[in-house]
């Protein structure tokens, strides 16, 4: 029995006349129309609008293209790209296409939010494909049938949805925020293009997304495999075509929205005024031979919704805010993947130096801070604790760092740790003093049972909380690992990551971390003692050595989800209470959650016990960021690209 699509298609060939052969510009600009509630500018589409456009689209409708490549800013219209495409094979070239969103959520979203009023607007979609609501249609939300093809909308992270029927145009969109695996199936990219075998000579892959981690982007690395095309566009003053870089922005720091763009030839000022018109001339060039990938590179210095200032204004926002907000700038703006190590490289003695440079000693709390938090590392033969100050903007101070050696089976070196957790801290200048306020103890090693045994202590139960690593990538850093769990998984590479880019904060401020004159440097080392990796499809970090000590880091890490696990609100009030020397109110205990599976065993009790003397102390990392600005640069002015970070 004949394939019913085939038979579909042959019927369609005799009964109506053909249409005319378009590009899928051409038929954006002749049949699309944008809807009201999904475009800042509804009606008849019009390419000229964005003429960059135009490449990308035709690339697609192209015999010799089988993959488009698009590494891109948000603010250029690619979410529209993709819907033309949608549009022209369904009324120009019918044939079974997929649309791949990262979640099943967003697949639905898109198709509701962006699909559906597409095709009640576009008069010549319109009835082509029937309505969900239709009783007998025979389409849903994710399915859809149209004469001579079909329809299918995925999330990448739903593997049986990525399987079964032959596809012959694959649209996936956003694919640096795909799952690294379709459940056990594989990379999601993979199982998709693996439905497009059959169709020889006829298959398009679409790649489209803003970057992620340089190293780590899915966008990035097909980006590499291809012919490497940017948009050249013409000086208005001198002719010479060059393609748009961050680098010839020039703004005053003090007043970023009057940003222009320089002349890498002439040195001439390009304004707003001057780019539609630059946009019209433009065109695309490769730096690569062409062998079926066509990539393209856009970023939203030419988008033509988006002015020189207004992107140096977003610049210098996220430039304050620190890495992690630049990383975004960066990957949402540039269209470029974000380096983890951008900037100077990080040395243990580059850290000391800043130690050195400190006007604080360990076992001080310094003024600014509102509140004090703790991680304790434990090892078989010794319990590790490290003490952090957070103030406003999450800016940090060490405090202290401890070592409670012993059998860690007995209640001797508890009882020594719990001493230290209720102690009193004495506040810098005689300020009165202040209490650690949350604690979190890894239960990794052999000591499971009396980590939990601890925690459910009394005055150490819903002050001290039990965590491990996740095993697998999640939306929070931390989360329960049940309803009722005390356990909290930790994502430790989203910590690690977040440690990484948070080091390199140099001015004091939100999210410095400040350290104690008097810190070891070997500290610095562990703190340093791993880096970014990809094993098995998945990012994770691993030891720059073999014989590395990472007991620094981890306590980093520990110290990030204790502050996330107590979640303070304002943390300028608990600096004004601190400052006012108002006592600390005692942490609130956590409810009781009995009969839970996280615990083994009953709590011993816990003897008072005078507190040890004090460890030099390890450096700690807050969640707030600032950007490094290498030496030589002055921060913020002068030309506006990435040297002048």
């Amino acid at each position: 029995m004949r394939d019913p699509l085939a038979l579909a298609a042959d019927v369609r060939r005799q009964v109506l006349p053909p249409p005319p052969k378009l590009t899928v510009s051409q038929w954006a600009d002749r049949f699309r129309v944008l809807s009201p509630e999904a475009s800042g500018e509804p009606g008849q589409w019009r390419t000229d609008r964005a003429p960059y456009q135009r490449g990308l689209m035709d690339a697609l409708s192209s015999p010799l293209v089988t993959t488009l490549v698009a590494m891109c800013s948000a603010q250029v219209g690619k979410t529209e790209m993709v819907n033309n495409a949608v549009g022209f094979f369904i009324h120009q070239d019918p044939s079974p296409v997929m649309v791949v969103q990262p979640t099943i959520q967003m697949a639905e979203a898109w198709s509701k939010t962006r699909l559906a009023p597409m095709l009640r607007d576009t008069p010549c979609l319109r009835g082509r494909v029937a309505d969900v609501k239709s009783r007998d249609s025979g389409n849903t939300i994710l399915d859809k049938s149209f004469p001579g093809g079909l329809l299918v909308i995925r999330g990448s992270n739903a593997p049986a949805g990525l399987a079964s029927q032959p596809i012959r145009v694959v649209l996936c969109d956003e694919v640096d925020r795909f799952d690294e695996s379709a459940g056990t199936e594989g990379d999601p990219v993979d199982l998709a293009f693996k439905r497009t075998t059959t169709f020889t000579g006829r298959r398009k892959h679409v790649l489209i997304s803003t970057p992620g981690i340089k190293g780590h982007s899915r966008i990035e690395k097909a980006w590499g495999e291809s012919d490497q095309r940017r948009y050249f566009v013409p000086c208005p003053h001198c002719g010479e075509f060059q393609h748009l870089q961050w680098a010839q922005v020039t703004f005053d720091p003090e007043h970023p929205e009057g940003a222009v763009y320089g002349c890498r030839a002439c040195g001439c000022v390009i304004t707003d005024a001057h780019k539609q018109g630059m946009l019209r001339a433009g065109e695309w060039r490769a730096s690569r031979p062409f062998s079926g990938t066509a990539g393209f590179h856009l970023n939203e210095l030419y988008s033509p919704w988006r002015r020189f200032g207004e992107i140096a204004v977003d610049f210098i926002k996220a430039k304050h805010r620190g890495p992690e907000s630049l990383k975004v700038w960066v990957n949402t703006s540039l269209g470029e993947p974000w380096d983890l190590r951008e900037g100077d490289v990080l040395q243990a003695e580059g850290l000391a130096a800043r130690a050195r440079g400190s006007n604080y000693l360990c076992g001080t709390v310094p003024e600014a801070v509102g509140l004090l938090v703790a991680s304790v590392d434990v090892q078989d033969d010794r319990l590790e604790l490290l003490v952090l100050g957070v103030g406003i903007g999450e800016e940090t101070w060490v405090v202290s760092h401890q070592l409670f050696p012993g059998n860690l089976a007995t209640a001797e070196p508890w009882d020594r740790l719990q001493a230290v957790l209720q102690q009193p801290w004495a506040r810098e200048g005689a300020a009165g003093t202040m209490r650690i306020r949350t604690t979190a103890c890894d239960i990794g090693g052999h000591f499971t049972k009396q980590v939990y045994a601890f925690c459910k202590r009394t005055g150490m139960r819903g002050k001290v909380h039990p965590i491990k690593g996740a095993t697998q990538p999640q939306a929070r850093l931390v989360r329960r690992s049940g309803a009722k769990a005390r356990l909290w998984l930790v994502d430790t590479v989203a910590a690690k990551d977040q440690i990484l880019s948070r080091l390199r904060i140099e001015t004091p401020g939100f999210g410095h971390v400040h350290f104690p004159q008097d810190l070891d440097v070997i500290l610095f080392e562990q703190l340093l003692s791993e880096r970014p990796v990809r094993k098995g499809g998945r990012r994770a970090y691993e030891k720059v050595t073999a014989d590395a000590r990472n007991e620094a880091l981890d306590l980093m890490v520990y110290c990030m989800a204790a502050l996330e696990i107590f979640n303070p609100t304002d943390l300028a009030a608990y600096v004004a209470k601190a400052q006012a020397q108002v006592p600390d109110d005692p942490a609130p205990a956590a409810p009781e959650e009995l009969g839970t599976t996280d615990d083994p065993a009953p709590a011993p009790a816990a003897p008072a016990a005078p507190p040890p003397a004090r460890a030099p102390a390890v450096p700690v990392v807050s969640r707030v960021i600032r950007v490094l600005t290498p030496a030589g640069r002055k921060p913020g002015g002068g030309r506006g690209g990435m040297g002048a970070w």
